[in-house]
């Protein structure tokens, strides 16, 4: 997935914060925009959840799962909020001041817990434990806000209390110590979505001094601390998207991908890794005009390693042959082996060059042979097809020719 595509997300909430939630509140009144702002929140939150253990498995990132967690908790006191607010008339015997304790807690504990995430670095949580130590902090930030042992943090007519307040700046000193910790979960994360999470605890902080300044639950102030904290949580679904899905899954399809190209015993390019480079290389090549030499190339009396020693002396043999082809050849020299002991090497260049790397290959083989009595009898030979400027020969047609001139110096060698 492209990276423009990860924030489609976010340019849905830009468009639900900009236009359609004002226009709501500007012809339905403020208890709808509201109920709509908090239920998209709390999906939000609930998704974060969702997303972020159920894929733990694959992303084995204890940050990721100590902060999706914390979000159904926090998502549950977004629910309570809303059910309370002034005007639902949804819970018997419920005062005005309720709501915005049920928000403050909330806040409180987000808050706290993308604080805490800052400080987990490498070290395993018990998921069931995390949830057993989060369900009893919010089940009793609920029963204390019912028995009225919670601090009242809005009365009616008056407007906010000291509480209140004080709870919102330490809310923010809190997000502050966040963002400057950020730095410590780089190792973790990649730097464009620490950023995103910045930006999301950015926009949750100024939410948090917007909620300092209103007067009364339906002031204009009120409701736009609203749609900056509905932006600050679609940005952390950006984030966690990103490390819960798209980064694990795409480390896996990349592991698959490399076992499809890659032999397994050399970690050369096998026959279908050949074939996909060469194709790309032969496509830039009608643009730049390059010139293609094919080196095919098997191992005399090879074997013989194998009846005298053991199939996996054979093997070690192979391994060590690989490492004189990657020092004999270029970096950018297709180098693979199609099975066996046959390799092969496309390097896109004139034949002297490919004859240069050639001459490389054999003196380092004799070195090799020479500091190993077991590999004494081996030897090497060669079949080279060169595909010229502007030609439309095929990988297939280049490796019969290179295959034909082989078996012609072998048959030479035996004759």
């Amino acid at each position: 997935m492209e990276r423009s595509e990860r924030f489609f997300g976010v340019i849905a909430a830009v468009i639900l914060a900009l236009v359609v939630l004002p226009i709501i509140w500007a012809f339905q009144g403020f208890l709808l925009f509201h109920i709509l702002t908090e239920n998209i929140i709390i999906i939000i939150h609930i998704l974060l959840f969702v997303v972020g253990t159920r894929t733990y498995k694959f992303s084995k990132n204890s940050a990721l799962l100590f902060i999706s967690t914390a979000y159904l908790y926090v998502a549950s006191l977004g629910f309570l909020h809303t059910l309370s607010y002034k005007g639902m008339n949804l819970i018997v015997g419920i005062e005005t001041g309720m709501a915005t304790q049920f928000w403050i807690a909330r806040r409180l504990l987000e808050a706290a817990s993308l604080l805490a995430a800052t400080f987990l670095g490498a070290k395993t949580i018990s998921y069931v434990r995390l949830n057993f130590v989060y369900f009893l902090v919010t089940a009793g930030i609920i029963l204390s806000i019912f028995t009225k042992v919670f601090p009242v943090c809005y009365i009616d007519g008056i407007g906010l209390t000291v509480f209140k307040k004080i709870a919102e700046h330490l809310i923010i000193i809190m997000g502050i110590i966040t963002l400057l910790r950020l730095k410590t979960l780089r190792r973790h994360f990649d730097l464009v979505y620490v950023k995103v999470i910045g930006w999301a605890i950015a926009f949750g902080l100024a939410a948090e001094l917007l909620f300092t300044l209103y007067i009364t639950v339906y002031d204009i102030v009120n409701g736009i601390g609203h749609l900056f904290y509905l932006f600050s949580s679609s940005l952390l679904a950006v984030f966690i998207v990103q490390e819960g899905i798209d980064k694990p899954y795409t480390t896996m399809f990349r592991a698959v991908y490399e076992k499809s190209i890659r032999d397994a015993l050399t970690g050369l390019y096998n026959r279908n890794g050949l074939e996909e480079m060469a194709r790309t290389s032969f496509e830039r090549a009608k643009r730049y005009k390059s010139t293609f030499c094919l080196l095919m190339m098997d191992l005399d009396n090879f074997k013989m390693v194998n009846d005298e020693y053991g199939h996996l002396e054979g093997d070690i043999a192979l391994q060590e042959f690989k490492e004189l082809l990657t020092h004999a050849f270029r970096e950018y020299d297709l180098i693979a082996r199609l099975g066996g002991d046959e390799f092969v090497v496309l390097l896109e260049d004139e034949a002297e060059r490919a004859a240069a790397a050639q001459k490389r290959l054999e003196s380092a083989m004799e070195t090799w042979k020479a500091t190993n009595h077991r590999r004494q009898k081996l030897g090497i030979s060669f079949g080279i097809a060169i595909r010229e400027i502007d030609s439309t020969v095929t990988l297939s047609e280049l490796l019969a020719e290179a295959d034909e001139k082989l078996l012609q110096e072998k048959g030479r060698k035996h004759s």
